[in-house]
């Protein structure tokens, strides 16, 4: 069988770390790259492995998850986060599919996100496939935030979930809203973006307003009931909100003072 090692990104998780981990003991190492930690996270990584590497947030996520790659001693790497969980389940397939001799490179599977004591089904949060098993030899994360993963060869599909347990509840959710929307502000500042008159009832008004539409009536949002509706209505506001960042640090706003995006 191949040997595969998992790699994550922590950053205060002592509150998921845990879960995780439990669900990680079949595989032949854990690398962690920690990104800044100051809660109890460390000290609950080492009860499972030793593998702990210093991450820097200010170089973005493609960055962390290539050196975790680097770092990793096999060739086989699963893609996890600290708030998810693999199942019995997905543990069997996955040690199935690396037993076998092909030519497959990458294997995607499901996140099922659990958000306030239910699954959620709709609002594009399911099945959100990703490659989470792949061949690092032929693979390289690429983007800033919201990283993606270019693999080079052929995949296939698990038929079993990765279980994300998304946020403990509101103030969860908007401690990770304010960190991505600040990232994705700073990413498409490096790039260059700005917003101008023209271009702000699209940016602050339409993109917003239609990713609403898209993930409670396309992508059938209102099937979670209330938090179906919120889910997409905070969707919406990170959308919002990512382009009034990126608004702020060009000193556009009279009287005001951009503020850096260090």
């Amino acid at each position: 069988m191949k040997k595969i090692s998992a790699v994550l990104l922590t950053k205060n998780e002592e509150k998921n770390i845990e879960r995780c981990l439990r669900s990680l003991q079949w595989v032949d190492e854990i690398v962690v790259v920690d990104t800044g930690s100051t809660d109890g996270t460390l000290p609950l990584v080492r009860q499972y492995t030793e593998s702990i590497h210093a991450g820097d947030m200010r170089k973005g996520f493609a960055y962390n998850r290539n050196l975790g790659n680097e770092q990793a001693s096999h060739r086989w790497i699963l893609k996890i986060d600290p708030d998810e969980v693999v199942s019995g389940a997905l543990r069997e397939e996955i040690r199935d599919v690396l037993s076998r001799e092909d030519d497959v490179h990458g294997y995607l599977a499901a996140t099922r996100s659990h958000f306030r004591g239910r699954w959620i089904r709709g609002c594009g949060w399911y099945p959100m496939y990703q490659i989470r098993v792949f061949d690092k030899t032929r693979a390289r994360w690429d983007n800033f935030v919201h990283e993606r993963l270019s693999l080079e060869g052929k995949t296939e599909t698990l038929s079993n979930d990765i279980l994300h347990y998304s946020y403990d509840d509101i103030e969860h959710y908007f401690q990770k809203f304010n960190l991505y929307t600040t990232l994705e502000a700073r990413g498409m500042r490096d790039e260059g973006r700005k917003v101008r008159p023209w271009n702000m009832p699209a940016l602050f008004l339409f993109r917003p307003a239609g990713y609403f539409v898209k993930s409670y009536f396309f992508q059938k949002g209102w099937r979670d009931g209330f938090y179906g509706f919120a889910v997409s209505l905070y969707s919406s506001f990170y959308v919002l909100v990512k382009y009034m960042k990126l608004y702020e640090t060009q000193g556009e706003i009279a009287g005001a003072t951009p503020t850096p995006l260090s």
